[in-house]
Formats: C-alpha cells, sequence, structure tokens
C-alpha cells in the first residue's frame, strides 16, 4: 500500500469527475504540482471548503498506479475569501491560479512559486488589485521560473538602456522574447513592435518592489499598458502549446483594472482578521 504523503497546498483548479467525484489540481510547497481525485467529494461535507479554488489547505494523498493521486484528507488553513469581494481581485487571482497552473511542471518542486502565489492572494485580501499589484506578480513568476526577462541592457550588443540622456529616437526598444529581452535602437529591426523606454523602467520597479509594498506603486497608466503587453509575450513564450489563445483571464481582467482606475475610489472596510499561513508561508520570498 502506498505510503500518505503531506503538505500545504494551494488550489488552483476544481472540477466535477465523474458523478461524486472532484478532479483538483493543486500547487504544494515541496512536491510542486499534482493533480488528484477526491473520491466522494461533491456530496460530502468531509472536504468542506478545502478543495475550493484558491484555498490553501493541508492535505493527504497517495500515489497511484497512474499519473492521479488520491487525495485522501484536506484541512482549510486560509480561504482567501476576502478577495472575492472586489471583482478586479477575484479576475486576478485567477489570473495569478492560471500562470501558475500552466508554468509549472508537474511534480517539480517550485516552492518559491507556491510562496510568491501564497503572498499574492494574502495582498489581495487587504488591497484592491492594481495594474501595478499584477505586472508585479507576472515578472516575480517569470524570475522564481528562471526566465525572468533582461531589462537594463540591450540582449543583442549589451548596451545600457539607462544611465545618460537619450535621444528622442533611442528611447524606443524592440522586443526579442527568443533571446529573453529587448533590443536598443541601433539594434532593432525596422518591422518590429516597439516599446518605450518607460515601460521597462517601470517593469524593473515592480520587479525589485518588495511584495507587501506593491499596492502603494503608481505607474503612469499608457507605460503601464505597454509593459502589460510585452509581459504577456513573455509569458506565452514560456507557456507550452499555448498558441494565439492567451491567458484565459487576462483580457477580462485588464478591463476590471481599467474600470477601476478611472472610477472614484470607494471606502472599504479593513477585511476581518482571519487565521494566518503558517509562519514561512507569509515571510518575503
Amino acid at each position: 500500500m502506498a505510503p500518505l504523503q503531506e503538505d500545504l497546498v494551494i488550489i488552483l483548479r476544481s472540477q466535477p469527475f465523474q458523478e461524486r467525484d472532484r478532479l483538483v489540481t493543486f500547487l504544494t510547497e515541496g512536491h510542486g504540482r499534482l493533480t488528484g481525485v477526491a473520491k466522494g467529494a461533491i456530496h460530502s461535507r468531509r472536504f468542506g471548503g478545502s478543495l475550493d479554488l484558491f484555498a490553501c489547505s493541508h492535505m493527504r494523498w497517495k500515489e497511484t498506479q497512474g499519473e492521479l493521486v488520491r487525495i485522501e484528507e484536506a484541512n482549510t488553513r486560509r480561504d482567501f475569501v476576502e478577495l472575492r469581494s472586489r471583482l478586479e481581485n477575484l479576475s486576478a487571482a485567477g489570473h495569478f491560479v492560471d500562470l501558475c497552473l500552466r508554468l509549472t511542471e508537474d511534480r517539480h518542486p517550485s516552492r518559491e512559486v507556491f510562496l510568491l502565489l501564497a503572498h499574492y492572494l494574502k495582498l489581495l485580501e487587504a488591497a484592491p488589485a492594481t495594474f501595478e499589484i499584477v505586472r508585479s506578480f507576472e515578472i516575480k513568476l517569470l524570475e522564481r521560473l528562471g526566465w525572468a526577462p533582461m531589462l537594463e541592457q540591450c540582449v543583442q550588443c549589451e548596451k545600457p538602456f539607462f544611465g545618460e540622456e537619450l535621444a528622442p529616437e533611442e528611447s524606443y526598444v524592440s522586443l526579442a522574447v527568443e533571446r529573453g529581452g529587448f533590443l536598443c535602437h541601433d539594434c532593432s529591426p525596422s518591422h518590429t513592435r516597439h516599446f518605450p523606454l518607460a515601460s521597462v523602467l517601470w517593469m524593473i520597479q515592480a520587479r525589485e518592489t518588495l511584495i507587501q509594498h506593491t499596492p502603494s506603486l503608481r505607474f503612469p497608466l499608457d507605460p503601464m499598458l505597454e509593459a502589460a503587453a510585452a509581459l504577456q509575450h513573455f509569458l506565452r513564450w514560456h507557456c507550452p502549446g499555448l498558441g494565439n489563445y492567451g491567458f484565459r483571464a487576462h483580457g477580462m481582467l485588464e478591463t476590471f483594472l481599467l474600470e477601476a482606475r478611472q472610477a472614484p475610489a470607494p471606502l472599504v472596510m479593513p477585511p476581518p482578521a482571519a487565521e494566518p499561513l503558517p509562519h514561512e508561508v507569509l515571510k518575503e520570498s
């Protein structure tokens, strides 16, 4: 009989399976991304909300002869229910878990990604989602996965982008996704799409800002939208089989964020105190 394994997990996807079971994909702190079956979970209260999307749960499972594990037990540590109070926060959380679902490898340990996702779900309980928070997550995720784009210099001639006054025509760079960065004005082919250098600067600031400080970031809208487009190219490049489909939640999320930025800021009461995640999950990663 296979031994029980256990770990802290975040639910990335949860859906009905056959008549009474639930098929769950989850990101673990120490075992990577797994998919398993929870027998009788649809009509049983045994699992409670521990298998709901976004839930952080302590789970026990057994390996089977196939690719799926058998989920034996799960107990909710934090349900992140407060992030559902805002449409843009719910959409941002959906985008984050979709990225983690598509960009992580099955059974490949990815503790840094697990901690990053836990931090940002916790952040969305306390702060409204913004363009800056979403860009911060995207670029930090690429960094944790080892795919961080080169932002400080041209990937061809290695000329620094910053540090001296540039002529107006040199204040634009072009995307070189397959080379992991951007090309300067002199190295850019004439037919490629150009991005303002200001967008790259904001991407650097989003990458370098500590997670807990991201709600205070405020970037000009136009460069931020250009940064969003550039980051989508990098994310899509590393997502196998995505093609022209795009990330499921991204387009709707950008619309919600734009509407939220243009609307007057609502008066929001602070969320009630929640049971904290384990100490290791809450530390800055």
